[in-house]
């Protein structure tokens, strides 16, 4: 094989390689983003929860003594 064969064909398997590793990016941030959506998805939830709680509580003052003793009164 010539010298300019060689060369050509290392360019092509260079490109190559970075091909690879490009589409690799692209899985990882297509992960990022479904994962992203999932923790909107987690947050909606329990911001529901909690509205659900504030809502259904029998006696809000109660309620508020239980937050401060666990989050600490600010």
């Amino acid at each position: 094989m010539e010298d300019r064969d060689k060369r050509k064909a290392q360019e092509h398997r260079t490109a190559a390689a970075a091909h690879r590793f490009a589409a690799q990016r692209h899985i990882v941030m297509a992960h990022l983003v479904e994962t992203g959506a999932a923790f909107r998805r987690f947050n909606d939830l329990m911001t529901l929860a909690d509205a659900h709680d504030v809502a259904t509580h029998p006696d809000l003052a109660e309620w508020n003594v239980q937050m401060d003793a666990f989050y600490g009164s600010v």
